[in-house]
């Protein structure tokens, strides 16, 4: 309520009035950066109606986040072009957040994706399905095979991660070329791969591919496939593409490799007559 003969509020009124707690203009007393008009006689600090702009003000940059650091630098001499460097800076800030959320996002909804895309697969069943042009990144010719030691494993997918910019869970793996496929050479990919949208991004074309989600270490890929192989000849399809060998989450799921699903995804058409 306001004081009629002082037109001063105490610290209770004040924060009342603009939706703060006490504690607030207290810290902000306590760290000069906005102190109350004056003390009462019996000790209770108060606020005047001059003070409301400058809070305002205050109240609008912490807002937006502006750091208390820098409020207090800004304030002991307010301007325009003081205003405007200090706009530009937050934006900078806040565009790294806004990256930052979008990518805790993006894993997210990979996770649900993924967990979902799972919950109904039959493991080492292949099935022919037609699937939607996405878009992938693919790494320069980097060939792993079985013999590539598994820290450089790591280091190489870790580098092409990290080159396109991805953190957390994407999708991920690496590209058997047609020919080592038909050629039932399944030990060397060529390539690495993500599924994901970017400058660099290709097409991997929609149409209809056969696809099989194999369950178990690195070591027994090779057998899915061989059996992967088998059902496109048995189903006279012939094959139209580089293999494509998805990693589902591996460590995320299980500690156990005996459980890493691995989705292997190759396009197909009908044998002509």
């Amino acid at each position: 309520m306001i004081n009629d003969v002082q037109k001063t509020f105490f610290t209770g009124e004040f924060a009342k009035l603009f939706d703060v707690k006490k504690d607030t203009l207290l810290y902000y007393d306590k760290i000069d950066l906005f102190k109350p008009a004056g003390v009462h006689e019996n000790g209770y600090r108060y606020y005047t109606l001059e003070q409301f702009d400058h809070f305002i003000a205050i109240q609008s940059l912490r807002a937006v986040q502006f750091p208390i650091k820098e409020l207090k630098q800004y304030f002991t001499d307010p301007s325009r072009d003081r205003l405007q460097s200090l706009a530009i800076e937050q934006v900078g800030k806040v565009r790294e957040e806004i990256q930052k959320l979008q990518d805790i996002q993006s894993f997210l909804l990979r996770v649900i994706e993924t967990t979902f895309e799972l919950s109904s697969v039959k493991i080492g069943e292949v099935l022919f399905q037609e699937l939607p042009e996405e878009p992938i990144i693919l790494s320069a010719s980097n060939p792993i095979d079985m013999n590539t030691p598994v820290e450089e494993i790591s280091r190489i997918v870790g580098e092409f991660l990290k080159e396109i910019g991805i953190k957390g869970a994407a999708a991920n793996g690496a590209v058997l070329k047609k020919e080592q496929f038909l050629q039932r050479n399944y030990h060397q990919s060529d390539m690495l791969f993500c599924r994901i949208e970017g400058p660099e991004a290709v097409k991997k074309p929609a149409g209809l591919y056969a696809v099989m989600y194999h369950q178990g270490t690195y070591e027994e890929v090779e057998s899915a496939y061989s059996r992967l192989l088998d059902e496109i000849e048995a189903e006279e399809m012939v094959v139209d593409g580089d293999v494509f060998e998805e990693y589902l989450l591996h460590s995320l799921m299980s500690k156990n490799e005996a459980e890493y699903m691995t989705k292997l995804s190759v396009k197909v058409r009908k044998r002509a007559d």
